[in-house]
């Protein structure tokens, strides 16, 4: 396809000026995040040809994120005591993709003296919900028809992810306004954007941002601690380390060949509304590299001096088995009681959301030209050090 075709993304910087336009500006000023922005839509046009539906849905999305960060900007310049805000302690629940992070942080959040992201404010962080409770309403009314959107072009999308518009959301809203998101790869075919991620990108700079967006949203409320959950913070915990220096860190450990069997089948499903072509194979080789990625970076940080100090690992397996009491552990280890309350919301919540209630999310390596035990093989270091079961021996 010739370049400027029908389904090639347009350039950033028209992008950029149409999201200023709607906002009343000339342009869009300073921006640290202009090079990610530059680097996606580059690989978005290299990297594999869009629908033309994908085209649509993606500029769309991009053009939301750029108007949410200007949005945001101008909140800051307003009212630039929001930065002074303190982020105390926040609790980052983090591990490889499909280790149980979704299911750990929705059982966190039932904590009310906890605070979460919700979905409806991850879509929309402005205007802080304090200063305007009254946009709340229309704003989860749009969150229940982007997630409604979402679920018409991804049939199985219930059964691959956990979320509702008033329940608990991840970071990657945030990462994306950034462009500085690694799971772009698992719903576009970008896996140059990927490895020039994995080389080059500032994320101290996009965790600088991610914490003005939690102040934004703390602003004028009752301070409560943060609960924050999105896999991939496990490729930058020496960044959140530096913005959040008292952060603790929650780790899932699962089984690496049943994680990347699951995000092989979540990516195929994903992309489906993007591309006329899916590639299985390519698949496979893009995430066995996107979870290499993932352990290697994370091996080398937990080698480093320091790198086991406040962080929890916990076994996906003995999660899934006993949530109360895994839970409970994670709070011991926190030094935080829990409450009566919250082991009643636990039991409830867990019992009201058996696995397998929105669906059946099946996956095989070899539908992706994995071998399972070449599989196993590359990634035996990570189950050695931090004693993870092979799925099939879990139990």
């Amino acid at each position: 396809m010739e370049p400027g075709g029908n389904r090639w993304i347009s350039p950033a910087s028209s992008l950029k000026l149409l999201a200023a336009r709607e906002h009343g500006l000339t342009e869009f000023g300073d921006d640290p995040f202009a090079e990610n922005l530059v680097r996606l839509i580059d690989a978005l046009n290299g990297d594999g040809e869009l629908s033309e539906q994908g085209k649509a849905l993606t500029e769309a999305e991009i053009l939301r994120h750029l108007r949410n960060r200007l949005e945001i900007r101008s909140y800051l310049s307003d009212y630039p005591e929001i930065l002074d805000s303190p982020v105390p302690a926040p609790i980052f629940v983090m591990g490889l993709p499909r280790s149980g992070t979704t299911f750990l942080h929705n059982l966190l959040a039932l904590d009310e003296r906890l605070r979460h992201m919700k979905t409806w404010e991850t879509l929309r962080p402005c205007p802080p919900p304090a200063v305007d409770p009254a946009s709340v309403t229309s704003r989860i009314a749009a969150a229940t028809h982007f997630l409604n959107q979402w679920k018409t072009d991804v049939p199985n999308f219930d059964a691959t992810h956990l979320i509702d518009a008033t329940g608990p959301d991840e970071c990657s809203q945030l990462m994306n306004m950034a462009f500085a998101q690694a799971g772009f790869q698992n719903y576009m075919r970008v896996p140059s954007y990927f490895d020039w991620l994995m080389r080059s990108i500032d994320f101290l700079e996009a965790y600088r941002f991610h914490r003005s967006v939690l102040q934004l949203l703390q602003w004028r409320q009752p301070s409560r601690r943060w609960v924050l959950k999105y896999p991939n913070h496990v490729l930058a915990i020496a960044e959140i380390r530096a913005v959040y220096p008292d952060a603790v860190v929650v780790v899932t450990h699962r089984d690496p060949a049943q994680t990347l069997a699951s995000l092989c089948a979540l990516t195929a499903e994903y992309r489906a509304s993007r591309y006329d072509d899916i590639d299985s194979p390519g698949i496979g080789r893009e995430m066995m590299g996107f979870v290499g990625q993932h352990l290697a970076r994370f091996m080398l940080f937990r080698a480093s001096p320091g790198g086991n100090h406040g962080i929890i690992d916990i076994d996906y397996y003995r999660l899934v088995a006993d949530p109360t009491a895994t839970v409970g552990e994670i709070y011991d280890r926190m030094g935080l009681a829990m409450p009566d309350s919250v082991l009643r919301h636990l039991g409830t919540w867990t019992a009201a959301n058996p696995k397998g209630k929105r669906g059946v999310h099946a996956y095989r390596l070899a539908d992706y030209g994995l071998d399972s035990g070449a599989v196993n093989d590359r990634f035996q270091d990570y189950r050695r050090r931090f004693a993870v079961k092979l799925e099939n021996e879990a139990g």
